[in-house]
């Protein structure tokens, strides 16, 4: 298994800081990319980047072993099967060094994306990456997220 580390690095004349992880390829076939995250500080846990999901997902499986706190209202969504309502939950989420607390997440049954890509907890959508100037870099293997 691969070790997943962050990379911390300032680029010069900037004060904000970037964080690069380590990711892989999704298996079968998929040009998808997979990163290590923390759940409300558990984990890590392989999240898929999706930068065309309105919202963060949690497994269900996941959401239930993590205790989640369940929200009084759901998750609206728009997927390849059109548009859907889940229970929303708060999470904090990490990625290498990136922390956002209060992450309004959805769950869902991951079991058909799991059989196309293979086994994945979660993926992080645009509610949590729209705080970052995102960088995939498929040659590299990493995926950078720059809050500047």
């Amino acid at each position: 298994m691969a070790a997943f580390a962050a990379s911390l690095c300032v680029l010069p004349g900037t004060a904000s800081a970037m964080t690069c992880v380590p990711a892989q390829l999704a298996s079968g076939g998929y040009p998808v990319m997979l990163v290590k995250a923390r759940v409300n500080g558990r984990g890590p846990y392989s999240f898929l980047v999706d930068t065309g999901a309105t919202v963060t997902i949690v497994s269900a499986s996941l959401a239930a072993r993590l205790r989640l706190t369940p929200l009084p209202v759901a998750v609206q969504g728009i997927g390849a099967g059109g548009n859907f309502s889940t229970r929303a939950y708060v999470a904090s989420i990490t990625v290498g060094d990136t922390h956002q607390d209060r992450v309004v997440v959805g769950t869902f049954d991951l079991t058909q994306i799991n059989a196309a890509v293979g086994s994945i907890d979660g993926l992080l959508g645009y509610d949590f990456l729209k705080a970052y100037r995102v960088t995939i870099d498929y040659p590299a293997r990493r995926i950078c997220l720059d809050p500047g």
